[in-house]
């Protein structure tokens, strides 16, 4: 099966700068008080039992890389149930993965491979593309604000 995630990184960027308008108008679903400024921005992901990405914002003071974010995923989600499918084809029928990469590229994952690798490369792409272009700029973002990208089950962060 093919997973084309040129295609899912446009879907992804525009979900976060939907993310970014959208902040003020809500309360934060995410780690913190909702006034305070935002401390850290995660892209938390699941491809190997499951496909969708979450952005969570956390606006604690001492907000970490702590997995805190993980019970903020269903109010931050995007899901992609083509990637469960094809995952589901790599378990269960031994089916590749033909990953069409964000700039062109192929790449094939077997059961041996790290899937996680390969998505989670993507999203960091995305969310250095995103402060590169000032996506960020509209958030209450704190004197000292982290961003990553973590798997779900651990295998990326």
């Amino acid at each position: 099966m093919k997973i084309d995630l040129k295609k899912d990184a446009r879907t992804i960027y525009k979900f976060l700068r939907q993310r970014v308008r959208d902040y003020p108008i809500y309360v934060n679903n995410g780690p913190g008080e909702d006034a305070d400024p935002i401390s850290q921005i995660t892209l938390g992901f699941q491809i190997s039992q499951a496909g969708w990405i979450a952005i969570v914002f956390d606006t604690r003071a001492d907000g970490a890389p702590d997995g805190e974010w993980q019970a903020y995923i269903e109010e931050n989600w995007l899901e992609f149930p083509h990637w469960l499918e094809a995952v589901d084809a790599l378990y269960d029928d031994e089916e590749p993965i033909e990953f069409i990469l964000p700039h062109g590229k192929k790449k094939k994952v077997g059961i041996d491979d790290d899937l996680a690798e390969v998505v989670g490369s993507m999203l960091k792409d995305i969310l250095i593309q995103a402060r590169k272009e000032k996506c960020f700029n509209e958030l209450p973002i704190a004197t000292k604000c982290s961003m990553g990208v973590e798997d779900h089950d651990g295998a990326y962060g």
